[in-house]
């Protein structure tokens, strides 16, 4: 019975030794790597021996794909400067897509979420808070828009970030509404409450 939890003790630990991320590059040589994080234009990771933990960074433009310890893997294609939807267009017309496309993928949900606890918290004081929340200006994610090769031409995000930040101060308004009601019923049952203690 020890031997065979011994055995698979050694077998647990030295699989997780060898399970890795692999980075490889156009050229083919692989890197063994522990992926961070992948953006617009990089690849973060860092060497699995590494004991300082530096994170070390990619250009895409020089990664095939990568392959991650758990079997998925993501391939890069080379991508153009600009997107094929977007060639041809004028300013004005992709100014308009940026502001369609914040309309159809940018949720702000988490700014009325934050609004809403703010405002619950002390409603006159905490309105203060739900203001900043409206005013900071919407982060534009590469996932929130139909092709990230948009995200490098000006007019597109200008529109974006216009029609992202109305939406954004909307759903700040609305988590306003969500802690004052909330804030209201529960004042109304504790008052409730206490006028029916004997």
């Amino acid at each position: 019975m020890k031997g065979a939890i011994l055995f698979l003790l050694i077998f647990s630990l030295q699989h997780l030794a060898l399970a890795q991320d692999r980075i490889i590059k156009k050229t083919g040589e692989e890197i063994p790597s522990r992926v961070l994080e992948i953006t617009l234009h990089e690849v973060l990771y860092q060497h699995p021996d590494s004991l300082q933990g530096i994170t070390r960074r990619l250009p895409k433009t020089e990664v095939f794909m990568v392959k991650f310890e758990n079997g998925t893997k993501e391939v890069f294609e080379q991508l153009d400067s600009l997107s094929g939807i977007a060639q041809g267009m004028t300013p004005d017309q992709l100014y308009a897509l940026g502001k369609e496309d914040a309309k159809q993928y940018y949720k702000g949900n988490g700014a009325m979420w934050g609004s809403a606890a703010s405002s619950m918290v002390m409603f006159p004081l905490g309105l203060a808070g739900s203001l900043v929340i409206g005013a900071t200006p919407p982060k534009v994610k590469p996932d929130h828009v139909s092709d990230i090769r948009l995200l490098e031409d000006q007019d597109y995000m200008k529109g974006y970030k216009e029609q992202a930040a109305r939406k954004k101060r909307g759903k700040a308004l609305a988590g306003v509404g969500i802690g004052a009601g909330i804030q209201l019923g529960l004042i109304i049952l504790i008052v409730s409450t206490l006028s029916a203690a004997p």
